[in-house]
């Protein structure tokens, strides 16, 4: 808020000398200095991050890149739109325990992770739209084409990379909140957190460029949707609650979190619709998770 102080106004009555009325001019309003106008306080904070996280740094191995990742203990939550903002595929909500823990990249799969397996197995590159490639995250990449990333990279690491469950993800996405965004209801500050149409430029944008949520996990809003390994169905009558994925066969498999084409609302954490396993899309991407 901005304070602007103003000189006062002394007014003078009339006074009588000699029977000649004498007047007293009031003072002219001086101009407002700059120096005088207080500037605007940033009443803005960001969420916190929990403190004793587990982590994992990324490391460049030369023909792969283990990616960085965060250790997710067990929980509970409540799945799906408790606010009552969302469609009729996002209820009815569900009380989901995840009794195990695993560890999720920290950041989306980007295309300097995926070209190196793209050439190592000599699958043709996806295109990356004109958008860039490096640092931003892998576009155009199936269900199965992501799959079978993750599939490698386990064969080359020894570990176990897959897909997220929808349960994960939206598990790791709220980090404990239950609002339409983690850091709570009002889109006032949705850009500090995600890319979306509003601020994109129309384009997806390098991972980890945004704000993290209190689990310290990157672009869990907007930028790429992201594929997880549920088939989806229209509605939660039937959805698992220990985590594990909705595995009956269906036409689309589940994608989730927005993305860098999507309006704001669009960006809320129980969002979700599903797609062609096959189908490429420029504005769809994934994360890996690890198991522990």
């Amino acid at each position: 808020m901005q304070y602007i102080f103003l000189p006062l106004l002394f007014l003078f009555s009339s006074c009588s000398f000699q029977e000649e009325v004498v007047e007293i001019p009031a003072p002219q309003e001086e101009p407002i200095k700059e120096d005088k106008i207080k500037p605007l306080v940033e009443t803005f904070i960001p969420v916190s991050v929990i403190d004793g996280l587990i982590e994992m740094e990324s490391e460049n191995r030369g023909d792969y890149t283990v990616p960085a990742m965060v250790l997710i203990s067990k929980g509970k939550f409540v799945m799906g739109d408790a606010i009552g903002v969302g469609d009729s595929s996002e209820r009815p909500i569900h009380a989901v325990n995840i009794n195990y823990e695993f560890f999720i990249g920290k950041y989306e799969v980007t295309f300097n992770e995926y070209d190196k397996f793209a050439k190592d197995t000599g699958r043709p590159l996806p295109d990356d739209g004109g958008f860039g490639r490096r640092e931003n995250p892998v576009i155009n990449v199936s269900f199965e084409d992501a799959t079978a990333y993750a599939q490698w990279l386990s064969g080359k690491t020894g570990d176990n990379y897959r897909l997220p469950t929808e349960a994960e993800w939206e598990f790791v996405a709220r980090a404990g909140s239950e609002d339409r965004f983690f850091f709570g209801d009002s889109t006032k500050d949705l850009k500090r957190y995600g890319w979306y149409w509003a601020n994109s430029n129309e384009t997806i944008q390098p991972v980890g460029q945004k704000l993290p949520n209190m689990w310290n996990v990157h672009d869990m809003i907007g930028n790429v949707w992201e594929w997880c390994q549920d088939w989806y169905v229209e509605n939660y009558d039937n959805a698992t609650n220990d985590g594990t994925p909705y595995s009956i066969k269906g036409e689309a498999r589940v994608v989730r979190g927005g993305s860098w084409n999507d309006e704001e609302n669009s960006m809320r954490l129980s969002i979700r619709t599903g797609y062609p396993p096959t189908v490429k899309m420029n504005d769809t991407g994934f994360r890996l998770v690890m198991d522990y």
